[in-house]
């Protein structure tokens, strides 16, 4: 990073920080001039006026504010409205994801401002927010319903294996940015959680078949929901998807193409009105393969078609019960997943239960506390030289708990949050999280917050004890040589310190506006230091060790805009700019170097359009601009998605669709991925027919 660059970050940092203090500074001055009158006669009296003014909207108005000013309960670990979280929150609704005609949870994101999506291949992507993404995206915390995706193996996400009905989504909570006093470890860059809707909402039967070119050739799903006594409700679902092989360079298959099945259910019920219990679960199974480009020893390409198989299921229970004026809630799953290919086999078992309790102790102070413990025993078992670990078989663990307080330091304008979570892993020992946020309210139409947090990226399975060999060109000495990236016991978890401001603006039930600023602090980032060279051996072997001699700062913002331009036609628009700077400590000598700086697009934009054209036919476009990844040598692009349905009779619809309309075919991330060089495929046009049937 240059010197411009480095002056450039700290400038801003210390402009973020001196934001922070002054916000958290002016509430107590602001309780100097606070009013005399009792504190719950001011806040009832302001609840009324809103609770008023909501009465005062039409229908279609109330539906909009709901629309734009959802409830979320990622941020605060409980029920909020969005614009009351001192956060960078976004949530995108089930009825969205169902108008935008997509059939994997993946593609859904791409709708949401600030989180980069590319596609590698048909079956695996590169999912990030706020920088330094990849083929293995570590620093990025996945739930649906609370249960967690993030695997020890590499620090990643499988999103091949995540999929649920998305007509059974009812939203996603995104946060970009740290979330790690209230969620843990690895919720460094951002936060997603999936939340299906309850069995009380998925009543009667549903019939779904689409038929594609070019994404999806087939996604053909069906459940069935039904009552249990005057308590209860549950759903039960199959389905089955065909994906399409994305397309190379020259146009040809990628011979990527696979396929999933799920069966899965879910069951509420409320044997008291204090209480809730919910239990769910899903078996899956997936077939898939795609090519890699490895070299031989005499440094030539050699193609391989790498298949895989992946199975596994999950059951959860949730039990949340009302207490006074808190609650308390209970959650625990058991996950096991399978994956098999030509290089390992993995086989993983996990465990996990969570207790959170949030307790009100008077109007203007409120603690939620938790703790949770995980168990995770794997089995692997490698098929090649290049890849293996020192144990192959290893039993981890994750103990944690966590607290926060939140103070009303003046009624309807000042709140502070302050927490943090603490945990011990198997891998680096005690970890530590805190959390400050502040959010002020100057008026009913404004919303300022900051927040000062640290997160970390914990060890994975393959930083500890694993090793991956591999064979590239050394241009010194103009010969392949053989690398070796050896674990490290000693490595140490990588640490984010974020500073972060935002505003939000709701002059109306039609419009909001939502800005954040943020600049992040990262130190102790991995590398691979150069440790032994043997030239005895042909070709050559270069021995490195996972190390942490990486440091660096990431700068950015983020614009989300919803407007409802007239009563039957919304617009919603997002842009982020991020920049990253990485820099080696002095002494290092890394073979992977500063790479991941170019990992991402600087500019990202996303335009939608949703028209009810009248109350049976509807149609939607969206537009993206991907600016350049100059580390993955991508070039920029535009896409755009169109989509009109149309409810041909109350039980009956039928979706048409575009993907992708602009271009026959377009690159999303490059060819250079951890030493190995592989070719992903091209995004190619798509069309899609939809048909739902209600029974």
């Amino acid at each position: 990073m240059n010197n411009l660059s480095q002056a450039l970050f700290f400038r801003v940092r210390h402009a973020v920080a001196l934001c922070c203090l002054w916000l958290y500074c002016a509430p107590l001055l602001a309780l100097q001039n606070a009013p005399n009158a009792p504190e719950e006669t001011a806040q009832e009296a302001s609840k009324r006026a809103r609770l008023n003014a909501l009465k005062q909207l039409p229908i279609r108005q109330l539906a909009t504010v709901q629309f734009y000013n959802p409830e979320a309960q990622l941020a605060a670990r409980k029920s909020r409205a969005l614009v009351e979280n001192p956060s960078a929150l976004f949530v995108l609704s089930g009825e969205e994801i169902a108008r935008a005609g997509i059939s994997s949870l993946p593609e859904a994101l791409r709708m949401i401002p600030g989180v980069q999506v590319s596609r590698l291949y048909s079956n695996r992507w590169a999912i990030s927010a706020r920088g330094l993404n990849g083929y293995i995206s570590s620093k990025l915390l996945v739930m649906i319903d609370g249960r967690t995706l993030y695997t020890p193996l590499r620090s990643e996400v499988f999103w091949d294996v995540q999929d649920l009905p998305l007509e059974d989504v009812d939203r996603i909570e995104v946060i970009r940015g740290p979330g790690a006093s209230l969620w843990g470890a690895n919720a460094v860059n951002g936060i997603i959680n999936i939340v299906s809707k309850p069995a009380a909402q998925t009543q009667g039967g549903l019939l779904r078949v689409l038929l594609g070119q070019g994404e999806a050739n087939a996604d053909v799903g069906v459940r069935y929901g039904g009552t249990l006594g005057d308590k209860g409700h549950y759903r039960v679902y199959g389905k089955t998807v065909d994906y399409a092989a994305l397309r190379t360079l020259a146009g040809a298959d990628a011979q990527d193409d696979w396929n999933t099945r799920r069966l899965g259910f879910r069951l509420d019920y409320a044997p008291q009105s204090q209480d809730a219990l919910s239990v769910q679960g899903n078996l899956y199974q997936n077939d898939q393969q795609h090519i890699r480009q490895l070299l031989d020893a005499d440094a030539h390409f050699v193609p391989v078609l790498n298949a895989q198989k992946m199975q596994g299921g999950h059951v959860l229970g949730h039990w949340q019960r009302s207490v006074g004026r808190g609650e308390w809630r209970l959650q625990g799953y058991y996950d096991w997943t399978e994956r098999q290919d030509r290089l390992f086999d993995e086989s993983r078992h996990t465990l996990d239960v969570d207790f959170q309790h949030r307790l009100p102790l008077s109007s203007r102070q409120e603690y939620l506390w938790g703790a949770g413990v995980r168990y995770s025993q794997d089995d692997i078992e490698t098929f090649t030289r290049m890849l293996g670990y020192t144990q192959p078989q290893r039993d981890t663990w994750l103990l944690s708990a966590f607290v926060q307080g939140e103070f009303v330091l003046q009624p309807d304008r000042w709140r502070l949050l302050i927490g943090s979570k603490v945990e011990h892993n198997s891998f680096s020992g005690f970890e530590y999280q805190p959390s400050v946020r502040l959010l002020w309210s100057p008026h009913s139409q404004h919303r300022l917050w900051a927040a000062l947090s640290r997160a970390v990226r914990t060890p994975s399975r393959t930083d500890h004890d694993g090793f991956v060999e591999t064979l590239v060109f050394n241009p010194d000495l103009k010969s392949p040589v053989i690398l070796r990236v050896l674990g490290n016991a000693a490595y140490e978890s990588e640490t984010l310190l974020a500073y972060e401001l935002g505003y939000r603006y709701l002059p109306s039930s039609r419009l909001l506006l939502d800005v954040s600023l943020f600049a992040h602090d990262l130190h102790k980032l991995r590398t691979g230091e150069p440790v032994a060279l043997d030239l005895k051996q042909r070709p050559p072997l270069l021995l490195t060790l996972i190390d942490n001699q990486l440091q660096g700062e990431v700068l950015g913002a983020e614009l989300s805009l919803h407007w409802q331009a007239q009563a039957q036609w919304r617009l919603y628009a997002g842009y982020s700019y991020t920049q990253v700077f990485l820099h080696l400590l002095p002494g290092s000598r890394s073979v992977f170097g500063e790479t991941e700086e170019g990992n991402n697009p600087q500019h990202q934009i996303n335009l939608h359009s949703q028209w009810e054209l009248n109350p049976r036919l509807q149609t939607d476009l969206s537009l993206y601009y991907v600016s350049a990844i100059p580390g993955q040598s991508t070039p920029e692009y535009w896409r755009a998605d169109w989509h009109l349905g149309w409810q041909a009779r109350p039980r009956l619809r039928l979706d048409l669709g575009v993907r992708n309309l602009l271009q026959r075919q377009h690159p999303e991330f490059g060819n250079v991925i951890s030493g190995n060089t592989e070719i992903p495929g091209e995004i190619p046009r798509s069309l899609y027919a939809q048909l739902s049937y209600l029974f």
